[in-house]
């Protein structure tokens, strides 16, 4: 089970267990691909849509949400692709014989971890159909074939806003 734990002098103490651990693997390496291939055309993929959402929502503003994108493309690809990058090796470096992690994060880790936890819970929201008028309170009957990926969601979104407290608490 999942421990975050504040650290003295900044940072925290994060613990996973394994099935965390391969699932972190797994949907975080999903969620790297979707940043290869350019600029998205905006309306064709709703997930690379809510990755990379409209500057200019005017549709009269084509050519200056194009001229936008042109610019700032590229560097966000990279940031969102090195947050994922920076997850992903710290789970690799930090695995132990039991299949547990430990992790001693840094504020600079912990915001690469929230922005990687961030599209990853974006990427899943968008397939499992997560709209802000959901009542994420509600729990799902197990059969309901949504309950894993939104029990997955819910911790997703556990994980991030306590590494997010931890930022606020060492400001």
């Amino acid at each position: 089970m999942t421990k975050i734990e504040r650290r003295r002098g900044g940072g925290a103490t994060v613990r996973l267990e394994r099935v965390e651990i391969d699932a972190l693997r797994d949907l975080a390496g999903q969620v790297d691909q979707l940043f290869a291939g350019g600029v998205p055309e905006h309306g064709v993929d709703p997930i690379r849509d809510r990755l990379f959402p409209r500057a200019y929502v005017d549709p009269t503003e084509d050519r200056a949400e194009d001229d936008f994108q042109s610019v700032v493309h590229e560097d966000l690809v990279r940031a969102k692709s090195e947050a994922v990058a920076g997850l992903l090796a710290d789970l690799d470096a930090s695995a132990d014989g039991r299949g547990r992690v430990t992790l001693q994060l840094d504020a600079e880790a912990i915001e690469h971890w929230v922005g990687a936890l961030n599209d990853v819970r974006l990427t899943l929201g968008v397939v499992l159909g997560v709209t802000e008028d959901d009542d994420m309170e509600v729990e799902l009957p197990d059969d309901d074939p949504r309950s894993a990926g939104l029990a997955t969601y819910h911790w997703l979104t556990w994980v991030q806003g306590s590494l997010v407290e931890v930022l606020m608490e060492g400001m």
